[in-house]
C-alpha cells in the first residue's frame, strides 16, 4: 500500500491543483501583441523604404533617358533649321531657277514694286 500512496502523490505533483489565473494568459497575449505589432510595423516600414528607394532609382533612370532623348531632339532641330536655311538661300533658288527652269533675271522695267 505504500506504493499506491506514493503514486497518488506523484500524480498530485504532476497535476496542477490550482488553475492558472487568466490574467497571466492575457499578459502573455498582451506581451505577444506588444512585441508583434512593432515588429510588423518595422517590417512594413522597411519594405516601404526599400520600395520607395527602388522607385526613386527607376524614376532617375527615366529622367536620364528623357534628358538624353531631349538632347537628341534639340540636335535634330538644329540640323533641320540648318537644312531649312540652306534650302531657302537666295543663291540656291536663283541657281535652280536659271539651270532647271530656264528663267532669267528680269529687266528693271519688268519689275513692279508693291507696297
Amino acid at each position: 500500500m505504500g506504493q499506491s500512496v506514493s503514486r497518488v502523490t506523484d500524480r498530485v505533483l504532476w497535476m496542477d491543483k490550482h488553475p492558472k489565473p487568466k490574467g497571466k494568459r492575457r499578459s502573455r497575449k498582451l506581451n505577444l501583441f506588444f512585441f508583434a505589432v512593432p515588429l510588423l510595423l518595422l517590417i512594413f516600414s522597411s519594405l516601404f523604404f526599400v520600395w520607395s528607394r527602388i522607385h526613386v532609382i527607376q524614376l532617375g533612370y527615366e529622367i536620364s533617358s528623357a534628358l538624353k532623348e531631349g538632347r537628341s531632339l534639340v540636335e535634330g532641330n538644329k540640323q533641320l533649321r540648318i537644312e531649312i536655311a540652306t534650302l531657302k538661300s537666295y543663291a540656291r533658288i536663283e541657281r535652280i531657277a536659271v539651270e532647271q527652269l530656264n528663267m532669267s533675271k528680269p529687266k528693271p522695267d519688268q519689275v513692279i514694286v508693291i507696297r
